[in-house]
């Protein structure tokens, strides 16, 4: 009898013991499992968390791109303009004598009895004091050409007293600019 007692105490510890083994067996087996699917849901946040990362350095890239793009056009545009009003200054400068008189002349139109008239060296065989004096009978008014130059790329600046006139092609072709710069890059570059 108390080999079959031993024998029983010995076939269900054999029984607990499997029987824990395989409950053991089968913990290790779940949390192997567990710890694959939070392994492999890592992985892919971390892959998602990368490709989003990227993404937006891409779409910053990008946009530093097109920002330096756009200030490359608008240099270009603007030395285009810078070029466009260049010439026409040329063009003015250009002008034949007589219509470079009638331009002249139309600028003093603007002078009172007792005004100075300056002009840039470069003009100094072309606006002549006679020339100016004559205008000035002309309009019943005294004018005087000043034997100094001022430097201006050509026009006039005319004196009275304690007030100038600038009417060089310099000033009159920048407030020109502001007035109409709009209008000539849209018919250059199709936009406002």
């Amino acid at each position: 009898m108390s080999k079959t007692i031993v024998s029983r105490i010995l076939d269900d510890a054999r029984k607990n013991a499997n029987s824990t083994l395989e409950e053991g067996n089968a913990k290790a087996r779940e949390l192997l499992a567990e710890t694959e699917r939070e392994i492999a849901e890592y992985r892919q946040k971390n892959v998602a968390e990368t490709f989003a990362l990227r993404d937006d350095i891409v779409k910053r890239r990008i946009s530093v791109a097109n920002l330096e793009v756009k200030k490359v056009l608008l240099r270009a545009k603007k030395e285009i303009l810078d070029r466009t009003f260049k010439e026409a200054l040329d063009q003015i400068l250009a002008l034949p004598r007589p219509k470079y008189l009638e331009l002249i002349e139309g600028m003093l139109s603007c002078a009172e009895d007792g005004d100075v008239v300056y002009v840039a060296e470069r003009d100094a065989r072309t606006i002549t004091k006679k020339f100016v004096e004559e205008l000035g009978k002309k309009r019943k008014i005294r004018l005087t050409r000043a034997s100094e130059y001022v430097p201006i790329s050509g026009g006039v600046v005319i004196a009275s007293g304690n007030m100038e006139k600038n009417l060089s092609f310099d000033v009159e072709l920048q407030a020109l600019r502001e007035e109409i710069e709009a209008e000539v890059a849209e018919k250059l570059f199709g936009e406002r």
